[in-house]
């Protein structure tokens, strides 16, 4: 998963930060396994049928290595560029992977952010 998300950032300009994963979704939100989103990472097993994870990757403009404020919350890269993260919930079924948080066919412009639908005229 990492080797695909930063491959495609990488070949459009951005990097991927690389203090955070994705993780899975059981009876506890955040659980096992973690996901990275960069390549050549040490995550090791399988996704099976019935697995549900995320992944939420933090894409930037510049350098990959970030820094936390003062606040204990709020994510910067060290160069203070442009950065965002967003989420995807997904489940392994036995015939590949669906992703549960995207949006429905027919639900105003699918595919594109929610937001996207108040400009349409």
């Amino acid at each position: 998963m990492g080797n695909i998300i930063q491959k495609h950032a990488q070949a459009n300009g951005f990097s991927v930060v690389r203090s955070y994963c994705g993780h899975g979704i059981h009876r506890l939100f955040h659980t096992a396994p973690n996901v990275p989103h960069y390549a050549k990472n040490k995550a090791v097993g399988v996704m099976k049928p019935g697995h549900s994870f995320t992944i939420e990757p933090m894409i930037s403009e510049g350098t990959w290595r970030d820094l936390i404020w003062p606040d204990n919350w709020t994510a910067v890269t060290q160069d203070g560029r442009r950065s965002a993260q967003f989420e995807h919930t997904m489940l392994v079924t036995d015939t590949g992977v669906d992703v549960l948080t995207r949006r429905q066919v027919g639900s105003g412009l699918s595919g594109q952010p929610h937001y996207m639908d108040s400009f349409v005229q």
